[in-house]
C-alpha cells in the first residue's frame, strides 16, 4: 500500500512540474509580446554585473562592438530541422574592452566530423547587432566540465557551459549571457528561437498536466478498492 501512496505523490509532483513549465512559457510569451511592442535599446548599458545581466533576461537590444571573429565558440549537440550540430557564438568587443557574445544560429557538423569542427565565417569590423537576450542555456543534467578550461586553439567546443567555463576562455570580462541574433539580420546561420515554445507551448503542458493527476487519481482509486475489500 506504501508503494501505491509513492507512486501517487510521485505522479503529482510531476503534474505540479508541468504546470509549473506552462507558467512559465506562458511568462516569457507575454514578455516576448511586450519587448517586440517596444524599440531595442543600447545593450551595454544593462550589463552593469551578472544580475543586471540576468535582469535583462527576454527584452530586445542592439549591441555595437568590434567582432572578434577569430575566437569564436561552438555550442555543441544541438538539433536543427533533425539533424546535429553546433550554435555559433560569436564574441563581441565593447569599446571598455568586454565581451558579449552573439548567438548567430545553427550550423551543420563538418564533413570530418566531430573530430574537425567548422570554423564558421564572421563579419569583421564594428558591427551592430540586433536581438534579445538570454541567459546561458542550461543542461538537465551536468556530468563534469569535460576539460572546457583547457582547450586550445579555435573555434572551441563547449557543452552547456556556465559563466566561468565560457570566461576562462577569455581574457578579460565577458557578460553573462548571450543576444540571440534577430532571426531576419543578415550574417547568420539557421536560427528559429522560438521553435521550443511551438513545439511545446504551454497549453500541452497543462494537457500533460492532466493526464499525471488523472493517473495519479486511478493509483489512489487502486488503493480504495483494494482496502475497502481487505476491510470486507
Amino acid at each position: 500500500m506504501l508503494v501505491l501512496i509513492l507512486v501517487a505523490g510521485a505522479l503529482c509532483g510531476l503534474g505540479v512540474w508541468q504546470i509549473d513549465r506552462g507558467e512559465t512559457k506562458q511568462a516569457m510569451l507575454a514578455q516576448r509580446a511586450a519587448a517586440s511592442q517596444s524599440a531595442p535599446t543600447p545593450l551595454a548599458r544593462e550589463l552593469g554585473d551578472d544580475a543586471s545581466a540576468r535582469a535583462a533576461h527576454g527584452q530586445h537590444y542592439t549591441l555595437t562592438g568590434r567582432v572578434d571573429a577569430s575566437h569564436q565558440l561552438l555550442f555543441d549537440n544541438q538539433v536543427f530541422e533533425g539533424r546535429v550540430g553546433y550554435r555559433v557564438w560569436t564574441p563581441v568587443v565593447l569599446e571598455d574592452g568586454r565581451r558579449v557574445l552573439v548567438d548567430r544560429g545553427w550550423v551543420p557538423l563538418g564533413p570530418g566530423g566531430r573530430s574537425q569542427p567548422p570554423d564558421p565565417e564572421a563579419p569583421t569590423g564594428t558591427v551592430t547587432f540586433s536581438g534579445r537576450w538570454r541567459d546561458l542555456p542550461e543542461a538537465g543534467m551536468r556530468l563534469g566540465d569535460g576539460g572546457a578550461c583547457e582547450q586550445r586553439g579555435w573555434p572551441r567546443v563547449l557543452n552547456y557551459p556556465t559563466i566561468a567555463q565560457v570566461r576562462c576562455q577569455y581574457d578579460g570580462p565577458v557578460a553573462a549571457g548571450l543576444l540571440l541574433m534577430a532571426e531576419d539580420a543578415p550574417g547568420g546561420f539557421a536560427r528559429d528561437w522560438d521553435s521550443q515554445l511551438s513545439r511545446m507551448p504551454p497549453v500541452r503542458h497543462y494537457g500533460y498536466a492532466t493526464q499525471w493527476f488523472a493517473m495519479a487519481l486511478a493509483v489512489l482509486a487502486i488503493f480504495v478498492i483494494v482496502n475497502l475489500k481487505r476491510v470486507r
